[in-house]
């Protein structure tokens, strides 16, 4: 009797395996890096069929770190062998125009409402100009209409089967929660984390960066120098389908948009790489990080890490001094927020201002970004 062609000899699959490490080894294929240092500092890039899952709370820069992610990984600079990549994105929240009134913005620093209002002068033509040659990637496919969970499926797998030549496929979905059931009685997170399995054994060329949302019962506790503040994947919409697909779990935080002015409470030494974002020790030698202009980034889970350990980041924000003292005057003014008892409210909250892509073009424009909270 003959076996179903699925089930393989350990050996057979021994071989394959260790082929494709020698050729990793060789660099005959490149192990394909991400350009995000929470990320490559574990394995210094990712393997093939590796899920990368981004969450946090509205407004947190998520969908900007996505884009800036997918930027670098497109990066010849980064990767060599780039230009045989190619990306599909799943575009759910924002249209292009939308896009393009905010990387306008952030490279002209016209107010939006000039931009809708009035020409580009000769200057700004110039800026603009560079920015929409570098839109027109042909590596990237965008798909920004509405689809359920089956229309996903078919079309990432078709998709994936006209790039099978490609050294990396990339599939980013921003958000999880807009794709629609493709029946009433459907969990949509446990039929997308299910075809996303089924697509990436299928192709070993493909990968996958998904974006959610942390639930509203993330925010049990709001307190300056609390370490009850670190997050955990539970407290991600989704996380119990999510949490066993991904390779890399993170978890980006912005505690200074809370109210929050001093970080956790840590040993300096537990954060060395962070020695620069620490403010000056307690009577005790623990030492918080200032959260003035910066983002948090949490790697909350690697299947696979040399330094499991380093799993924060600080991301300074791209403020003008302007805004900056702005923050920093209003910490004198503004409330503290501690919110002692949990919000149990497991309902998303969509952003209602994703952060922009700035597409591939010029590294001068590169790791521009519109993080401004007024």
């Amino acid at each position: 009797m003959q076996l179903d062609p699925r089930i393989k000899r350990a050996g057979d699959l021994a071989t394959t395996a260790f082929q494709y490490l020698h050729k990793l080894q060789t660099k005959e294929k490149p192990i394909v890096k991400t350009g995000q240092e929470f990320i490559d500092v574990h394995l210094q890039g990712v393997l093939p069929s590796d899920v990368i899952l981004y969450a946090g709370n509205s407004g947190t820069g998520k969908t900007k770190l996505l884009y800036d992610t997918l930027d670098s990984i497109l990066d010849e600079k980064v990767n060599k062998n780039a230009s045989n990549f190619v990306t599909l994105q799943y575009e759910l929240e924002m249209r292009f125009l939308n896009k393009i009134l905010r990387d306008s913005h952030s490279l002209t620093k016209l107010k939006k409402s000039e931009i809708l209002s009035q020409e580009f002068n000769e200057e700004q033509k110039e800026i603009i100009k560079r920015y929409y040659e570098g839109l027109k990637d042909n590596r990237r496919f965008i798909c920004e209409e509405t689809i359920n969970t089956e229309d996903f499926l078919k079309m990432t797998d078709d998709f994936c089967a006209q790039n099978t030549d490609k050294d990396a496929i990339w599939c980013t979905l921003d958000h999880c929660l807009l794709v629609q059931k493709s029946n009433s009685n459907e969990d949509v997170a446990e039929r997308i984390t299910s075809h996303i399995n089924t697509l990436r054994k299928k192709y070993n060329n493909v990968y996958f960066i998904l974006l959610s949302q942390n639930n509203r019962s993330s925010m049990t506790v709001i307190k300056d120098r609390d370490n009850a503040m670190i997050p955990t994947t539970s407290i991600i919409y989704g996380s119990s389908h999510f949490e066993f697909l991904a390779s890399f779990i993170v978890v980006i935080t912005d505690p200074f948009k809370l109210g929050v002015n001093s970080y956790l409470k840590v040993n300096p030494d537990r954060y060395e790489w962070l020695s620069e974002f620490m403010e000056e020790p307690d009577k005790n030698g623990k030492v918080s990080f200032s959260t003035l202009a910066n983002h948090f980034i949490w790697t909350l889970k690697t299947r696979e890490s040399d330094e499991p350990y380093k799993n924060l980041h600080i991301r300074p924000m791209t403020l003008n001094s302007e805004q900056i003292e702005k923050m920093r005057q209003s910490v004198e003014t503004k409330p503290q927020v501690n919110f002692s008892t949990p919000i149990f409210n497991s309902t998303p909250v969509f952003e209602k201002e994703a952060p922009i892509n700035l597409g591939k073009f010029e590294p001068s424009f590169k790791d521009l970004q519109e993080d401004s909270p007024f």
